[in-house]
């Protein structure tokens, strides 16, 4: 039987040595049908010529300095579902993964009907230690959007959810989430507006979920994500660093798209305590 063609769509912008790192760890996968889509924005460090010279079945779009993860993300998905695919999975340049990846992904989609199914993310520098194992809501406090399970050691999940298949999520961050292309064509694609880099990857999955797709993620296939959390500390210490943490796209405190999911999903009677709680975080960061 033919197996599905699986589209793997990757953001990028000047990390030509991650991207080809990651890119010599696609071109080893052992499912039959993949593509890979890097979504170039517009990277002054020599990585598309680098693709181009060492991956020359890799296809290359190319993005603006606008066009943040959700921005280049959909310029991916928009041309893999006009090629056909019948898998968009989007994936970060920074990810590491076994050469089954994309194989057991595919298989266990398949297996249990999933139209969504997201991987667990490790740290790269600690695999076993959990960065994420899907997204969840805690409406009136600070974490009103959070990773679910984050810095567990996998060893210390809980023994149901160590050995499940799949688990329901609310949401997921979007770096190896395997996406049947019809959800796409149902829900549409990630909110670059309100939305363009942070948290756009959940409020697309908590999109889904509204309209009848349930969200499901692995424990079982991991990515490993070489992630530090310094990149999300934010410079504080003067009205430029304040302005960047709340207007830069850029920022996961991005007014905009934190605004977006309160008003699109936190019950109202939550809304004004979850305000209040982010709030009392903003003034603990300040000191």
């Amino acid at each position: 039987m033919t197996p599905p063609l699986v589209t793997a769509v990757v953001p990028t912008r000047n990390r030509r040595e991650v991207t080809l790192r990651f890119l010599a760890r696609m071109a080893a996968q052992t499912h039959g049908a993949l593509r890979i889509m890097v979504v170039d924005a517009n990277s002054s460090d020599g990585t598309v010529a680098a693709i181009r010279g060492q991956y020359p079945r890799v296809t290359v779009l190319r993005a603006g300095d606008r066009d943040f993860w959700a921005g280049a993300t959909n310029r991916g998905v928009r041309q893999a579902l006009a090629a056909g695919t019948d898998y968009v999975l989007t994936i970060n340049d920074d990810a590491v993964v076994a050469a089954d990846y994309v194989a057991r992904m595919v298989a266990l989609a398949q297996r249990h009907g999933c139209a969504i199914l997201g991987s667990r993310i490790d740290l790269l520098a600690e695999p076993g230690r959990i960065w994420a194992l899907g997204t969840a809501t805690d409406w009136g406090t600070e974490r009103f959007l959070h990773l679910a399970h984050h810095d567990l050691l996998a060893s210390q999940l809980d023994p149901a959810v160590a050995t499940a298949e799949v688990l329901t999520a609310e949401a997921m961050p979007g770096n190896g989430v395997l996406i049947r292309q019809d959800v796409f064509r149902r829900v549409g694609l990630y909110d670059a507006r309100w939305l363009p880099h942070y948290h756009a990857d959940s409020e697309w999955v908590m999109r889904a979920v509204r309209r009848g797709f349930p969200a499901r993620v692995t424990p079982a296939i991991v990515v490993l994500n070489d992630f530090g959390d310094e990149q999300k500390r934010l410079p504080l210490g003067s009205l430029r660093g304040l302005l960047y943490t709340f207007f830069h796209p850029r920022s996961h405190l991005y007014l905009p798209a934190v605004a977006a999911i309160l008003w699109r999903y936190c019950p109202p009677r939550e809304r004004w305590s979850t305000l209040r709680a982010l709030g009392c975080r903003f003034l603990r960061m300040k000191r």
